[in-house]
């Protein structure tokens, strides 16, 4: 050992020692074998020292019971388990479909015998949504593909005559949710086809490139003129220092070539801003009239309402063109649909920053927006919904991956059953009858029917991959292969029988394709098992007990 190290150890010798006397001689003026007397200092000290003891005592009690009662607790596992991930989590319990299932009638039964009828039109990767009402008026909400499809286009135009007009009648209402051409492809077709009294149009503006298209016609099928594209320009800026004058919005028309303005140039946009502006109806060839959506505007008749929710600041000036969308809720007899366009989270978010002046429903059926995306349909937005049926309108197979497993599973999470959600992509067209008053048969010898008798429905329609659909294959398709779900509340009344008894419901949706096949993630959140926490009471409060137990110690000997 060098000569360092042992002073050193000599230091420490020393150090220890006179603690321990100090420590001796404490203990000797604390028994009385010294004639010292205790100083104050070390009266307070002993003092703190005992009171630790006892209270060190009642620390070790409260740990064995914490742990004889932690350890009993695993007898109910089973009923503190769902309790803890609950909290942890959120609810994430589901709506269950019902167990009645056999043959019902045919998509045109529901058409007949529903007093509205709402028909989600499968055109692809796009929307379109028909809406006949019950006091004889109708409805048309966006009508487009990604890709214009002549034969597409006639389906839709067969479809309307079909299910939608009947001879010589008008469209009452056109509504254009926001300008992309999957919203926008097919309704210039409409307005060529039909004479439409009321149009909603976005607050985007067609602006001229002023270059000439092969694509841009005029509604007389000529193409048009980069200076007749620029009447049609003057008459939107016109448009513009009309609202700003109203209103006193403060919109200004920016570059059509960015896509950071509410200026579009495109071919598709043209055609149906032309045509608007010079469509008339009846036998007065009235002008329609143009309309603005708006958050708080209506659309009311004999017991329905439609409440726009957006936009809420229509001279936004938006980063996407889906934010310009129009978000409507139909409420019809207290029975509601939402219908949300493009909207994505920004719009979302505005429309859930109003809800002091426009409180949002809780609605029956939720039509995703945005096809499905992971940009739209977000937690707090569905939350705020709750709806108990989604429909999603997508393509099959499309590039964009529609819908989204996250949508899926924002629904799943919020109490939507994986077999309430349907996608036109596998379920075609969709019709949504409400106040049926029809029959409904048990006989299970039809294969691929449902009836959910749980308190909502959902469904879709037969998927036509070619995209035609005319009248007479309409009719043979709706009628041969044929999904319907029902749905009624408490106040409903629901017979069925082998006999075709009338049955009264609510609303009832027939599809005409298969019923799609969704299922949430099956990548679950870790489970919090009880007997986890259960350990960790035990661990943690022994750790306590190892740190206290010296004093516990070093009290009971004193005590002896």
């Amino acid at each position: 050992m060098s000569w360092d190290k042992y002073n050193e150890a000599r230091k420490k010798a020393k150090q220890a020692q006179s603690k321990l006397d100090k420590a001796s001689d404490t203990v000797d003026k604390l028994t009385g074998k010294s004639s010292k007397k205790l100083t104050k200092s070390e009266i307070n000290q002993a003092k703190t020292a005992a009171k630790n003891a006892k209270s060190n005592k009642w620390l070790f009690a409260i740990w064995a019971i914490i742990t004889i009662a932690a350890l009993v607790s695993l007898l109910f596992t089973s009923t503190i388990e769902p309790v803890v991930n609950n909290w942890i989590y959120g609810d994430r319990s589901t709506t269950t479909a019902g167990d009645d299932r056999g043959a019902v009638g045919s998509f045109a039964d529901v058409v007949t015998n529903s007093d509205l009828k709402i028909h989600y039109v499968f055109v692809g990767q796009g929307d379109c949504i028909l809406i006949d009402l019950p006091d004889g008026k109708n409805v048309i909400i966006d009508s487009g593909s990604e890709t214009y499809n002549s034969e597409t286009s006639q389906k839709v135009i067969s479809y309307i005559d079909t299910y939608l007009l009947d001879d010589g009648e008008i469209i009452d209402y056109m509504i254009l949710t926001h300008p992309d051409s999957d919203h926008l492809f097919y309704l210039p077709d409409i307005l060529d086809t039909y004479e439409v009294a009321n149009i909603y149009r976005p607050y985007t503006f067609f602006v001229s490139d002023g270059k000439d298209s092969n694509q841009r016609l005029d509604p007389d099928g000529t193409i048009a003129t980069a200076e007749e594209q620029a009447a049609v320009e003057a008459k939107e800026r016109e448009a513009v220092a009309e609202l700003n004058s109203e209103y006193g919005y403060g919109i200004e028309i920016g570059d059509p070539t960015k896509n950071t303005t509410n200026a579009k140039s495109t071919d598709i946009m043209y055609k149906f801003i032309s045509r608007i502006y010079t469509e008339t109806y009846g036998e007065d060839n009235t002008p329609a009239e143009i309309h603005y959506s708006i958050a708080g505007a209506t659309i009311s008749g004999t017991d329905y309402t439609f409440t726009f929710y957006a936009p809420v600041n229509p001279s936004e000036v938006y980063g996407s063109w889906n934010n310009y969308s129009s978000v409507i809720v139909l409420d019809y007899n207290d029975t509601k649909i939402a219908f949300t366009g493009d909207a994505e989270k920004e719009a979302e978010n505005e429309i859930l920053a109003n809800q002091t002046n426009l409180p949002l429903p809780d609605v029956d059926i939720m039509d995703m927006g945005h096809h499905g995306s992971r940009t739209s349909s977000q937690d707090a937005f569905v939350k705020a919904l709750k709806p108990e049926y989604a429909i999603i309108s997508c393509g099959i197979d499309n590039k964009y991956g529609h819908p989204n497993q996250e949508t899926i599973d924002t629904l799943y999470n919020n109490g939507v059953d994986s077999s309430h959600i349907f996608i036109t992509a596998q379920s075609g067209d969709i019709v949504i009858g409400f106040g049926y008053t029809g029959t409904i048969s048990t006989d299970t010898s039809t294969d691929n029917t449902e009836i959910d008798t749980s308190g909502t429905t959902d469904d879709s329609a037969d998927t036509d991959t070619s995209g035609t659909n005319t009248n007479e294959n309409t009719e043979t398709t709706t009628t041969e292969n044929t999904n319907i779900i029902t749905s009624t509340n408490i106040e409903s009344e629901i017979l069925l029988d082998v006999d075709q008894t009338p049955t009264t419901l609510d609303y009832i949706i027939a599809y005409t394709g298969e019923a799609s096949v969704v299922a949430p993630t099956t990548t679950e959140p870790i489970e919090i098992k009880w007997w986890y926490i259960v350990v960790g009471i035990i661990v943690i409060s022994g750790v306590v007990l190892l740190i206290i137990a010296p004093s516990i110690v070093k009290s009971l000997k004193k005590k002896k």
